[in-house]
């Protein structure tokens, strides 16, 4: 008896064993839409050891790479889209990308050089001559400014020194006094607002001289100090054609720009808070010491009444509902310049004329500013770590699943003509050493997989033309698939669907299967026929029927 239930308990675990080897062999939940559309042509295969290894680093490294990114950074290989990620003003180079579609009805512009950019992503929707060597004039003072934040609080006290001599007659001018003492935030917006070279160099030598440590430096010194400063400013923002002699902008030979580099830095200007304030106000009037010395007449203060020189913010003719700021500049050699910021909606712009001509560079910022926000829209195509979809893998552990989403690490968002916002097409093509496909078509992701490793490309069309290419990443850890975990899986499979009726229906099949074979090896246990015999202790013996000795009876 006891071996009797040997086998069937045997052949119980056999039958279990057997179903979860089946359900091993399927990839359950994988519908349709989660099959990959690849490409014929792929990258071409190295030895997948090696691959593996590099990927891993390289993606480790870009990870790495872009957490030091500041916000509105972008990386090159984008292609008009952009990655938005959290963090203060940019300390690394940014790279402005054209607009993967041009949108029709561009305004005229007669200034010799412009450009109008995405703020946020640094997208160009519009140029001219945007690479060509300028004259920035009072431009410069947006750099200026950059670099004073980098070494100096808001609410710092200052004092003005002989420096305020160092400027040219004819020069715009805030209007401090010698020993004054004021807030670096009222020396920004004198330097912002009336456009004070005074303000810039009373700035610069206070930048100096806490940067080097060295209250006692001479102004010739901090001025060669602080346009050092500027230049290394402008090198890490990814300036390709700047050099700065002078923190205000007066012509020199040697003093320059162009218009992609004033871009970059306006993008990061309006990304600190402080200095997008000042610039977004009318008027200022107050103490320039915040009233902190009121009570101590031997302290130098003034009372100041300025007000901003850019024309879209103010009350006149060509102010501009949308507009935030930035800068005016001009010099003989310069021309007429603006940089110009405005927001509307959810979108926020910056325009740049350079060698133009008054009124022309407030008609046209305007119209230049109005055709971004009417003909281009913010597509925001996937979130940071979002999946882009579920890719279906092999050579798994099934216990984790059987997809992987495939990410970007961060937020994709472009900008797009207003009517082709819904024409945009994505096709994902998984790379070579990671792509199995299956008979019917199906393409598949091999295991193993690590979190931000590079497994696919995605790529966008818009009426067929492609437009841009992105990495993709895997968004999770897959492991790879072994005989443990593939029957642990089975056997889980099997008991989670037991008490279904599916499941009820495959107990009942399995019972009926093993009281056949129970009757089938019973019989083959204990023989067959249906002859004559007797019953024994132990089992049945066939015996011939016996005949009695002796006479008959008659």
């Amino acid at each position: 008896m006891k071996k009797r239930w040997h086998k069937v308990l045997a052949l119980t675990l056999a039958a279990a064993l057997c179903l979860g080897a089946v359900g091993c062999g399927k990839n359950e939940g994988t519908t349709e839409e989660q099959q990959v559309t690849t490409e014929t042509e792929g990258t071409e295969g190295q030895e997948n050891t090696e691959n593996q290894e590099n990927k891993e680093d390289a993606a480790a490294d870009q990870a790495e790479g872009e957490g030091e990114k500041a916000e509105g950074a972008k990386e090159p290989e984008t292609d008009g889209a952009t990655t938005e990620t959290e963090g203060t003003a940019a300390a690394t180079p940014t790279t402005l990308q054209e607009v993967w579609l041009q949108a029709d009805g561009a305004p005229t512009i007669t200034a010799e050089s412009a450009l109008l950019i995405d703020q946020e992503s640094g997208t160009i929707l519009y140029e001219k001559n945007a690479k060509e060597k300028i004259y920035p004039a009072s431009v410069t003072k947006i750099i200026t400014a950059l670099v004073v934040m980098d070494y100096l609080q808001p609410d710092e006290i200052i004092t003005v020194g002989t420096e305020i001599n160092e400027v040219t007659l004819d020069s715009s001018k805030a209007g401090h006094v010698l020993n004054e003492k004021l807030t670096v935030e009222n020396a920004l917006r004198g330097l912002l607002m009336p456009s004070g070279n005074d303000s810039a160099n009373v700035l610069a030598a206070a930048t100096a001289r806490k940067a080097e440590n060295d209250e006692d430096m001479s102004f010739a010194k901090c001025e060669a100090v602080f346009t050092d400063l500027m230049n290394k400013k402008a090198e890490e923002l990814g300036a390709v054609n700047s050099h700065f002699t002078n923190a205000h902008g007066y012509h020199d030979e040697n003093h320059y720009s162009c218009a992609y580099d004033m871009a970059l830095f306006a993008m990061a200007f309006m990304q600190n808070e402080t200095l997008a304030e000042i610039v977004s106000e009318k008027s200022f009037s107050g103490n320039g010491a915040d009233g902190q010395f009121a009570d101590d007449p031997e302290v130098i203060t003034q009372d100041y009444n300025w007000v901003s020189h850019n024309y879209l913010i103010t009350d006149n003719e060509y102010q501009y509902a949308y507009a935030t700021g930035i800068k005016t500049g001009f010099t003989d050699e310069a021309g007429e310049c603006l940089t110009a910021s405005a927001e509307k909606g959810d979108m926020k712009l910056i325009s740049l004329l350079f060698k133009g001509s008054d009124p022309a560079r407030w008609t046209e910022s305007a119209s230049l500013l109005e055709y971004g926000f009417n003909n281009y829209a913010r597509v925001e195509l996937t979130a940071a770590g979002a999946a882009i979809e579920e890719v279906p893998l092999t050579k798994h552990n099934k216990l984790q699943g059987d997809t992987v989403p495939l990410v970007y690490q961060n937020a994709l968002v472009t900008y797009l003509p207003t009517n082709a916002v819904d024409s945009v097409e994505t096709t994902v093509t998984i790379l070579d050493d990671y792509k199995v496909e299956e008979k019917d078509g199906t393409v598949k992701v091999k295991a193993p997989l690590t979190k931000g490793e590079e497994i696919a490309t995605v790529t966008y069309t818009i009426d067929g033309k492609e437009v841009a290419q992105m990495p993709a990443y895997a968004g999770a850890d897959i492991e790879k698939g072994t005989i443990f975990n593939n029957i642990w899986y089975g056997l889980k499979t099997f008991f989670s669907h037991l008490f279904s009726l599916k499941g009820l229906i495959t107990v009942v099949v399995i019972v009926l299967i093993l009281a056949i074979i129970y009757l089938i090896l019973k019989r083959m246990r204990y023989g067959g026929g249906y002859g004559g015999g007797y019953r024994r202790r132990g089992g049945y013996t066939l015996k011939s029927p016996s005949r009695r000795r002796g006479r008959r009876r008659w």
